[in-house]
């Protein structure tokens, strides 16, 4: 038995009854929806692992495998985070070198970085790094971007942390401005200033780009004002408030004259699975995968709150759970005005179990009337 069993074994019956009861009648209803996906829900695989989860030469080869394996069912992108000095999404601390791995590897699924910290990097920096991603990929990259998730990242930035949101904002135009070809100007430290254009040319003639949400309204109608996709989560985010922030993302959008409706990409948790023993079996990974995520957040990590969050996890809007749960959940995803979801694979479960489910994921967008034809 192991510890966290050991832990939980020690609440009492009715501590049990009462963590695990509310939750799952609260969500009930959630788990009604239709069988079949609309045709426009596109479907990828996010990967942000906890650094102390697994061994580095271990992960890498896990993802290359499934992001292969993602390529060949013909999934629709690999998102990739970047984070510095921390264990959750320690791997990848600059999603570009990753990237250019995943991207001679595969030959048609979209590679997207989830999220660039802009204020850290030189706008030259990020548009040469991707270029050659995008390279290499034969034109497939995209990135988010996002102001900066802990203060201590900002020991890389030249530019204070309370402008993280405006010099995020002016980074991206200058990335996109040096992806399209133009000349910019920038200072150097030698007192002179340098017209800069970067190398090599991408294949992409326009970067396609996503600002990173939390939850907060105004980044949603930031987001949609610039003319930019948004990525989101369900990771801090209620469903019924996702719901609600998507609907400004696309009046903000629509206010801003911008031709369609913009594009939501929303992350959430996925292992999709018929084993019986499926709630103890996910237990010890969600449970390290919270406690690492609270303790970036300052929540810490109380059992019974551990416990708590992981049942609603379990049983409310993520995709861990048995086809027909995560089918449904994926509707009312798409309901909420989704674009596209990206599947969270990597939260502490042993590679080769996450690998051998990743059938089952692949097939909730095929329709029954396909799967039977």
């Amino acid at each position: 038995m192991s510890d966290l069993s050991a832990r939980l074994d020690a609440l009492t019956p009715q501590q049990r009854r009462q963590l695990s009861a509310g939750l799952r009648a609260q969500r009930r209803e959630q788990l009604k929806g239709p069988a079949e996906l609309p045709d426009h829900l596109r479907r990828s695989l996010y990967f942000f692992a906890s650094a102390d989860h697994a061994d580095a030469s271990a992960y890498y080869a896990f993802v290359l495998e499934a992001a292969a394996a993602a390529d060949a069912a013909g999934q629709h992108a690999v998102w990739f985070p970047e984070r510095h000095f921390v264990d959750f999404g320690g791997f990848s601390p600059n999603p570009a070198v990753l990237a250019a791995a995943v991207a001679s590897r595969t030959r048609t699924i979209g590679i997207r970085a989830g999220s660039v910290a802009a204020p850290l990097h030189h706008a030259a920096r990020v548009a040469e790094d991707w270029a050659v991603v995008d390279g290499l990929s034969g034109g497939r990259v995209g990135l988010s971007f996002g102001s900066g998730w802990h203060p201590d990242d900002f020991a890389l930035a030249r530019t204070d942390y309370t402008d993280r949101r405006d010099v995020t904002v002016r980074t991206i135009e200058d990335i996109r401005a040096l992806w399209r070809g133009e000349t910019l100007p920038y200072p150097s430290t030698a007192g002179t200033i340098t017209q800069v254009s970067t190398r090599p040319r991408p294949v992409q003639a326009e970067l396609p780009v996503w600002l990173t949400a939390t939850g907060t309204p105004q980044t949603f109608v930031a987001a949609a004002t610039a003319g930019y996709g948004v990525a989101t989560a369900l990771l801090g985010q209620t469903l019924p408030a996702l719901r609600d922030n998507i609907a400004r993302y696309r009046q903000a959008w629509q206010d801003a004259g911008h031709p369609g409706e913009g594009d939501v990409v929303v992350m959430a948790h996925a292992y999709v699975s018929d084993r019986p023993d499926l709630e103890e079996f996910l237990r010890p990974a969600m449970h390290s995968y919270l406690r690492s995520f609270r303790k970036q957040t300052g929540d810490g990590d109380e059992l019974v709150l551990l416990e708590n969050a992981y049942l609603d996890f379990l049983t409310g809007p993520s995709l861990l759970g048995s086809p027909a749960k995560a089918r449904s959940v994926l509707a009312e995803l798409a309901a909420a005005g989704a674009d596209e979801v990206g599947c969270l694979i990597d939260f502490g479960l042993p590679a080769a179990d996450v690998l051998e489910a990743l059938p089952a994921l692949f097939d909730l967008g095929v329709l029954a009337s396909e799967r039977s034809a």
